[in-house]
C-alpha cells in the first residue's frame, strides 16, 4: 500500500457465501414448541447464541435439574482434591429415607463417590443427592447454603435452592428449587464447560451394576430417539411439570466449519410424548438448521498488503481473534476490510492497522481487529529512490 498525505481508504469487499439448501423442515415444528409449555430455549455452547427462546426470565420449578448443582458442589471439592471418586460415602438415615426417586440404599451402607455420580445424574436418585450433599458439606442444610452461594457466584440471580434434589417441601416458602430458563442456560453452559466429564456419564442409558444386582434405563427420554444426544437431566414435580435439559454435538460439515454443541431446554410439558416431541424440534432444528462457519483464523494470514516505504513492501497481516458463527442455512455474511488511512514504516509488531467488519444483510455482527505480526522496518533512502523512479517508469 502506497502511503501519502492523501486519504487512503483501502476497502475490500468479500463474499462469504453458505452453500447449503434452506431447510424448513423443522420450522414449523420450532413455531409451535412454545405451545402447552411453561418455557423453552435453544442454544449453542461455545458462541452463547440463542436460537429459540420463550419466557426465558420468568423463575420456573427446577424438580431434578436441580441435581445437576449438586454435581457441580461435588465435583468442586473433587477439583479441589477434598473429595476423591474412589472416597465411600457412609448413607445417613436421612439419606436412605429421602422420599421420591430412589437408588434404594440403607443405613449405614458404603457407596463409593463413581458409583453415587452415576446414581445422580443416569437414574436420578433423590436419596443419592442427599447423600452427597450430606458428605460434601455435612449437612442437608449446609450444602443448601452452598448450591445458593455458588449461584450467586455464577451470577444467577433468578435461582433459590431448598434442598439437593428438587422436590417439593411443605411449610416452606417458596417449596421448592426455582431457576429461569436464561440462568439455567448459563449454568449449564458453565457445567459443560467446567466438568465436560458430565457427558462420559449422562450419555449412558442404562445403569447397570451387578454387584448390587441393579439395572435400570436413564430417566432421558431421548435416547433411542434423537441420535447423538448424550445428556443432560431430566425433572418431574407437579408444578414444574415435564421438564428435560438435553444437549448434543454437531460435526462439522465441510472444511470451512466448525463442530458445535447445542442445549436444548424444555420446561413444564404436560405429557412425557410432548417432551420428547418438542425437545427433538429443538434439537433437530439447531442440528440440520445452521452451520459454525469459521470467519477468521488468528494464526492464518487475512490479508497482504502493499507498505511503500516499508524494507520489505508486501506485508502480512492477521485477525487479531478467533471467530466462528452459527450461520441459519440460506443466511449470506459479508465482510468488510477496512484499513487505516495512512500506513507508513516504521510500524511496531502487533499493530492495529485496520479491522474485518462482518455482515448478516446491513447489520454488523462483529469487528475482529488487523494488525501485522512483526516490525516493519523503514526502507532507506536509496531503496525508496529506486523504487521512485520504477514505479515512475511503470
Amino acid at each position: 500500500m502506497r502511503s501519502n498525505n492523501k486519504l487512503i481508504k483501502f476497502i475490500s469487499m468479500s463474499m462469504v457465501l453458505i452453500m447449503l439448501c434452506s431447510s424448513f423442515v423443522y420450522a414449523g415444528e420450532v413455531d409451535t414448541v412454545k405451545d402447552n409449555l411453561k418455557g423453552a430455549l435453544l442454544g449453542d455452547l461455545e458462541t452463547n447464541e440463542i436460537l429459540y427462546e420463550y419466557n426465558i426470565d420468568k423463575p420456573l420449578p427446577l424438580a431434578s435439574i436441580s441435581k445437576l448443582m449438586t454435581y457441580s458442589l461435588l465435583m468442586d471439592k473433587v477439583a479441589e482434591g477434598k473429595i476423591k471418586l474412589d472416597d465411600e460415602i457412609t448413607i445417613s438415615n436421612n439419606a436412605a429415607n429421602t422420599e421420591g426417586s430412589k437408588f434404594g440404599m440403607i443405613e449405614g451402607e458404603k457407596i463409593k463417590v463413581s458409583m453415587m455420580i452415576e446414581a445422580l445424574l443416569i437414574i436420578s436418585g433423590n436419596d443419592v443427592a442427599t447423600a452427597i450433599a450430606e458428605h460434601v458439606a455435612g449437612t442437608e442444610e449446609e450444602f443448601v447454603k452452598m448450591m445458593n452461594d455458588k449461584a450467586k457466584t455464577l451470577g444467577l440471580s433468578s435461582a433459590t435452592f431448598i434442598n439437593p434434589h428438587g422436590l417439593p417441601e411443605e411449610n416452606v416458602q417458596p417449596d421448592q428449587n426455582y431457576m429461569n430458563i436464561k440462568d439455567l442456560y448459563t449454568f449449564v453452559r458453565y457445567l459443560l464447560t467446567t466438568y465436560p466429564q458430565v457427558l462420559e456419564t449422562t450419555k449412558k442409558s442404562e445403569l447397570v451394576i451387578p454387584e448390587r444386582n441393579f439395572s435400570r434405563k436413564s430417566t432421558n427420554p431421548l435416547f433411542g430417539v434423537v441420535d447423538g444426544v448424550d445428556g443432560l437431566k431430566t425433572g418431574y414435580t407437579d408444578e414444574a411439570g415435564i421438564c428435560l435439559v438435553s444437549t448434543l454435538p454437531v460435526k462439522a460439515q465441510n472444511q470451512n466449519s466448525e463442530d458445535y454443541r447445542v442445549i436444548a431446554i424444555v420446561m413444564g410439558a404436560q405429557t412425557h410424548p410432548e417432551r420428547i416431541e418438542k425437545s427433538k424440534a429443538l434439537l433437530d432444528h439447531g442440528r440440520n438448521d445452521y452451520i459454525m462457519q469459521n470467519l477468521s483464523n488468528k494464526d492464518e494470514v487475512s490479508d497482504t498488503i502493499h507498505i511503500g516505504n516499508a524494507k520489505v513492501e508486501n506485508v502480512n497481516v492477521y485477525a487479531k481473534e478467533d471467530y466462528s458463527k452459527l450461520i441459519k442455512n440460506g443466511e449470506t455474511i459479508r465482510t468488510e476490510k477496512v484499513y487505516n488511512e495512512e500506513i507508513k514504516a516504521p510500524i511496531k509488531e502487533g499493530t492495529k492497522i485496520g479491522e474485518l467488519n462482518y455482515y448478516i444483510g446491513n447489520e454488523k455482527i462483529k469487528t475482529v481487529d488487523l494488525e501485522v505480526r512483526e516490525d516493519i522496518k523503514k526502507a532507506n533512502i536509496f531503496v525508496r529512490i529506486f523504487r521512485f523512479f520504477r514505479n515512475l517508469f511503470k
